[in-house]
């Protein structure tokens, strides 16, 4: 079944070994369709049709809450990290997505040597979450250098 585009459309169907022929409007009464009863689901369509930084603000759960001050304490360019820059970091990025716990002796490395990483290496000292500090590494790495 078609979810329909306007409110006052019937949703159809059509049987894809019939083709476009077999294309009907199923009998469904409109009071099925208004609003007040599916607003979820409407919601849910008004929230996707925003622009997509304007959907990134107003979802609670891809906003921080209290862990951006030891984010604001790291410089903007990685490759001017300390030891301590790269443990806070880390810390950060996994209290945000919930990583399993990192042990901070497998990256006592400054920012440079972070840089020098491949995914596989990232990968190799945390298995469950590797990769996503590597992609967060490399868009730090790549706002950086252009921006």
């Amino acid at each position: 079944m078609l979810c329909p585009v306007e409110r006052s459309a019937l949703p159809s169907m059509a049987w894809p070994d019939r083709g476009l022929s077999s294309l009907s409007v199923l009998p469904t009464p409109s009071k099925i369709w208004e609003k007040q009863k599916y607003t979820s689901i409407y919601k849910m369509f008004e929230d996707y049709s925003k622009p997509r930084h304007a959907r990134k603000a107003s979802n609670p759960l891809l906003t921080s809450h209290g862990t951006e001050s030891n984010e604001s304490n790291i410089p903007l360019d990685p490759r001017q990290w300390s030891r301590e820059d790269v443990a806070r970091w880390i810390q950060h990025v996994s209290t945000t997505h919930h990583l399993p716990a990192v042990h901070l002796d497998r990256f006592a490395m400054n920012g440079k040597a972070l840089c020098l990483m491949s995914m596989d290496m990232f990968v190799s000292r945390v298995p469950l979450g590797g990769k996503l500090l590597y992609k967060d590494f490399q868009l730090k790495l790549s706002r950086a250098l252009y921006s």
